[in-house]
């Protein structure tokens, strides 16, 4: 069995423990999705999660291009991956709406091209068709909740406008993805097929009993964050340097600008998501631009 076999098999079963966690939480179905007008403890652990072991996955850009080339080269490309993040925070700040847009595009693109890395060139409408599933899932189910996070990060209800439309595009992105997934799998009989709609199935269930952003917080980081650690071979005894000396200071810039531990101020974390992930997806790209000059 593959690292990345037992990895689905670890999503699967830690989703479904919190499914059970759940249940024995709200055994009447009442579920309360109203958590951001206090600092609830399961959000803001979400929250802390989501700014260190989700984070953390991104920490290995620093090794990669530490190790892309000559010293004077890397610092270089260390320069121009500040630059971008910087630019992307600058981008969020001069337009919130913007900001938040140019997220969940590269969200679409990330999630898929990186959760599915495994499945090699077989299915670019599978990869794209996954991100697109694992950015707007929540939708589905709590566009009040979803509503009222967008309202929050932007101050606009420009976004929030086009949710009616982002639920019927989810929908029926997510039946083509299932039926997609179940074809496959009929077709190959290839475990990796099966495993992966186990893990489709555990976070639909997810995305309905759980809060949008705890939902983020269990993808970005166990499913997301690990799997991408994996696709980087991730060596605990060599890297957790890189991961330290990486996620400590966004940790703690998130942790100061939240003393008061206030769920609505943990929202930050989504703009530093979103300049990391442009600088992130880049790096490729970066390091053949320098190469090349």
């Amino acid at each position: 069995m593959t690292k990345v076999s037992k990895h689905q098999l670890f999503v699967i079963i830690v989703g479904l423990a919190i499914l059970s966690l759940s249940f024995s939480l709200a055994p009447s179905g009442y579920l309360n999705f109203d958590m951001l007008s206090q600092a609830n403890p399961i959000l803001l652990i979400s929250f802390l999660l989501i700014s260190t072991l989700g984070v953390s996955h991104g920490a290995l850009d620093g090794k990669i291009i530490w190790d892309s080339g000559s010293k004077k080269n890397a610092f270089r490309l260390y320069f121009i991956y500040i630059l971008i993040s910087l630019l992307g925070l600058w981008i969020w700040f001069l337009s919130p709406t913007l900001g938040l847009f140019i997220l969940l595009i590269i969200s679409v693109i990330h999630f898929g091209l990186s959760d599915l890395l495994y499945i090699g060139n077989k299915s670019k409408y599978l990869k794209y068709s996954w991100g697109l599933a694992m950015t707007f899932l929540p939708i589905l189910f709590h566009p009040s909740s979803v509503n009222e996070i967008f309202y929050l990060l932007t101050n606009s209800n420009n976004i929030n406008s086009s949710l009616s439309f982002l639920q019927y595009l989810s929908f029926i992105n997510l039946i083509f993805l299932t039926i997609h997934i179940l074809f496959n799998l009929t077709k190959s009989k290839d475990k990796i097929y099966f495993l992966l709609m186990g893990e489709l199935i555990v976070m639909i269930a997810l995305a309905y009993y759980l809060h949008p952003l705890v939902w983020f917080g269990f993808y970005f980081c166990f499913l997301h964050g690990i799997r991408a650690l994996i696709n980087y071979n991730f060596n605990f005894s060599s890297d957790i340097l890189w991961l330290l000396l990486f996620t400590a200071p966004i940790s703690l810039i998130i942790i100061i600008l939240n003393l008061d531990f206030n769920a609505n101020g943990f929202l930050v974390v989504f703009p530093i998501l979103a300049c990391l992930t442009i600088a992130h997806m880049l790096l490729p790209k970066i390091i053949q631009f320098t190469k090349n000059n």
